[in-house]
């Protein structure tokens, strides 16, 4: 029950029951005042009936006394008149009959009036001729009072609805600023946090609206803070201090994409010749000049070939490599012969002859990351024998099927089912040291050609979307995730990868809402997996698949998170439920401060917002020992 109704129910409890007391006690006096007043009457008529009398009593078969009896009953509201001689015998007697037609029996009996009689003697000279004995009739002091009880009745109920009505528009005017204040609370929750400009003129809800300002800017304060925090930390985590470039983890991120999306280009492995002899040769910030100077002169060459450098990544100290959107191989050693050109003019300020060779393979959307980085370095293998300042373009070969193939292979399985799930990256809680309670797993699917030889699932994904299959294929493997946690009636979450081509369509939606609308159990353990780089694609639509999710009873997790991708000040906009951290967060944690303090401050950001947060595939016993620490809550080894 609100508030509202529940003072207008006490304040109407109050009023009525004052209203009561009033009511009964005015009924009860203006009662008592209509009995004294008809024994007054009475008693004045009996005298005066008396005095009228005395002259004709003596002759009781006098017709004047009957006649002025009557003449007096007539004329007023009397229960009985009797007149009786000396000897106590009746000589004239009327009588009313005792009804009540206007007056309601209950309330008679409620509120009942004693009738007295008034009694007087009538003389008759020096004696004593007879006696009058009048009462009055009850029914008139019976309609005034209900009249006037109906009458303050309805007089109270009027002022009850009147009052009532002001009672509630005051509330209403007073409690206005409550509903503000709980719109900021679920802001807040929500992330959003907003302040109330215009205080409440009530002291104690202005105090409660006051402190509320403040715990919403506090909150903000603080979530901003560790957002810089992060953004600061990770940016150190990812980009390589020297020359501003990427590392190994971004470089990675890059290529799964571009096997997702089967984009075309090259990949180039540049490597310093002989650094380590440049080094022996020159102080160390000599050497880092010299290193910064090569990525600019990368850079260079780039914009000359009006290429897009922002694919340029440190691998390690001199190993760079470079993802390049050439068309062709023709444009590839243009891109090389440029870069390799701009490198030589710097080997002249530095007296080296032989600065850089560069190895390059064609990008196959059917091979691995590791695949295409092993063909490049049997490249540059290949151009250091040719030569100083020399690259090399190799073609790469995996034994790779035509998309026809691909699309017999896709529908074989989509159609079929061929599909087989393993469960895999199980998070345990890390609570206590001794709990051993699993949190999460993950569902993966595997998918074989007719020769059961695997085949590479990012490859699948990208042709079943291209074919406009994919969603029946994630559809199939929610229903096999939610029979199996029925079968087996599971306790911990499980998390099923979605493509992002098929967490936008609505018809996913429709048949995924109705699947789970009939099995609310499973769905409550349902978890939905989205990469943080497929988030990016688009954002609405990865918010709007979040309320879809919670609406249907799932679950929604962010797995492989960096904040370069989504900055954890934009996280409080999503009401996620897990957020998984990419490996680069949580690798070597024990001995790195600034990775600890990077994860702390991701841990209570997760906590600021309601968000359980998980460590991927940790190694080693002293990080896993560090994330239980930190206090994540759940890690996968």
């Amino acid at each position: 029950m609100t508030l509202a109704k529940q003072l207008l129910l006490l304040v109407s409890a109050m009023f009525l029951a004052i209203f009561a007391i009033n009511f009964y006690t005015s009924l009860s006096n203006i009662r008592d005042y209509l009995q004294v007043e008809s024994e007054v009457h009475a008693q004045d008529t009996a005298t005066s009936l008396g005095l009228s009398l005395s002259p004709y009593i003596l002759d009781q078969d006098d017709t004047i006394l009957s006649t002025m009896v009557n003449t007096i009953f007539d004329r007023g509201y009397y229960l009985e008149i009797r007149l009786e001689n000396i000897d106590g015998d009746t000589l004239v007697q009327r009588t009313n009959p005792k009804s009540f037609d206007d007056v309601p029996t209950w309330f008679t009996d409620l509120l009942p009036m004693q009738t007295v009689t008034a009694s007087s003697e009538i003389d008759a000279g020096w004696v004593v001729g007879g006696e009058v004995h009048v009462t009055i009739h009850p029914g008139l002091g019976y309609l005034k009072l209900w009249q006037q009880a109906r009458e303050s009745l309805i007089f109270a109920c009027i002022a009850l609805a009147i009052f009532i009505g002001i009672l509630f528009l005051l509330i209403r005017l007073v409690l206005r600023p409550l509903k503000r204040i709980e719109s900021q609370a679920l802001s807040i929750a929500d992330g959003r946090f907003e302040t109330i400009e215009k205080l409440p003129w009530t002291t104690e809800i202005k105090t409660v609206a006051h402190a509320m300002n403040l715990m919403s800017n506090k909150i903000e304060r603080v979530i901003t803070g560790l957002n810089q925090k992060l953004e600061a930390t990770g940016k150190r985590l990812r980009v390589d201090e020297l020359t501003g470039l990427e590392t190994r983890s971004t470089f990675e991120t890059e290529m799964k994409e571009r096997f997702m999306s089967r984009q075309q280009g090259y990949v180039f492995i540049i490597r310093i010749h002989e650094l380590g002899e440049l080094a022996a040769k020159n102080s160390s910030e000599r050497v880092d000049t010299f290193i910064r100077e090569f990525v600019q002169q990368i850079r260079a060459g780039l914009e000359d070939q009006s290429a897009n450098g922002q694919f340029l990544y440190r691998i390690v100290g001199s190993e760079f490599i470079l993802i390049s959107d050439s068309a062709d191989q023709k444009s590839a050693e243009a891109l090389c012969e440029k870069i390799l050109s701009r490198l030589a003019q710097l080997g002249k300020q530095y007296d080296r002859e032989n600065v850089a060779h560069i190895g390059g393979v064609a990008f196959d959307p059917q091979g691995t990351t590791a695949a295409l980085v092993s063909a490049a370095t049997e490249a540059y293998e290949k151009a250091r024998l040719i030569g100083q300042n020399s690259f090399a373009i190799t073609e790469y070969s995996a034994n790779t099927r035509s998309m026809d193939e691909w699309k017999k292979l896709v529908a074989e399985i989509v159609d079929n089912k061929h599909v087989r799930i393993d469960y895999g990256m199980q998070a345990y809680s890390l609570a206590s040291r001794n709990e051993d309670k699993l949190i999460i797993e993950e569902a993966m699917s595997k998918v074989f050609d007719s020769d059961g030889e695997a085949l590479p699932i990012g490859t699948f994904i990208s042709v079943a979307e291209t074919l406009g299959r994919i969603v029946e294929f994630d559809l199939h493997i929610v229903k096999q995730v939610l029979e199996r946690i029925r079968v087996d009636n599971v306790a911990q979450d499980i998390a099923v990868n979605l493509s992002f081509t098929t967490l936008a369509d609505n018809e996913f939606r429709r048949q995924v809402y109705a699947l789970l609308h009939e099995h609310p159990a499973q769905a409550a353990h349902l978890v939905f997996s989205v990469t943080a780089y497929g988030a990016t694609r688009n954002m609405p639509a990865f918010a709007s698949f979040i309320e879809f999710a919670h609406r249907a009873g799932a679950k929604v997790i962010l797995k492989r998170f960096e904040s370069r991708f989504i900055p954890m000040n934009d996280l409080k906009s999503f009401k996620l439920d897990y957020i998984r951290l990419a490996r680069i967060y949580t690798e070597h944690i024990s001995s790195d401060s600034e990775k600890r303090r990077l994860v702390e401050a991701m841990k209570e950001l997760g906590d600021l917002l309601n968000v359980n947060v998980l460590a991927e595939a940790v190694e080693s016993d002293a990080d896993y020992e560090a994330i239980r620490e930190i206090g994540l809550t759940a890690a996968s080894r």
